[in-house]
């Protein structure tokens, strides 16, 4: 139950980040990058979905919201607590594009631009696909 109390403080926690982030990157006063070459804060309007694959809001963001339901429906047991990170970076990314038609990307790591919602939905993933069931 514990572990159930933290994924979901910890996921709202980094929506909740990921929010404020992404209002402060489109600020007018916002420098275009801040940081170092590798690691930075650097805004970024991604007209694509992972990887950069093009396509536009209007397929992505009922795409997404077929492919959350179809995960709510087949994933049970205690390896469905890994949906909230999953659910809560899914729905910022949704909001993003339902409202802007892009998301908003703004930490530089290397060579990609991501954004917070992104992690949660990769640590969502990595919990499903290495928790016990």
């Amino acid at each position: 139950m514990k572990e159930r109390g933290l994924v979901l403080f910890l996921s709202l926690a980094t929506l909740t980040a990921d929010r404020f982030l992404k209002v402060l990157v489109e600020q007018p006063y916002f420098s275009s990058h801040f940081g170092w070459p590798l690691l930075a804060f650097e805004r970024f309007h991604n007209l694509g979905i992972a990887f950069g694959i093009p396509v536009r809001a209007s397929i992505a963001v009922p795409v997404a919201l077929i492919f959350l339901a179809a995960l709510a429906i087949t994933i049970r047991g205690p390896r469905r607590i890994w949906l909230v990170p999953i659910f809560f970076g899914a729905l910022s990314n949704i909001f993003d594009r339902a409202t802007l038609g892009v998301t908003v990307d703004y930490l530089r790591i290397l060579y990609s631009i991501i954004n917070l919602a992104d992690v949660l939905v990769a640590v969502g993933l990595l919990g499903l696909v290495f928790s016990k069931d």
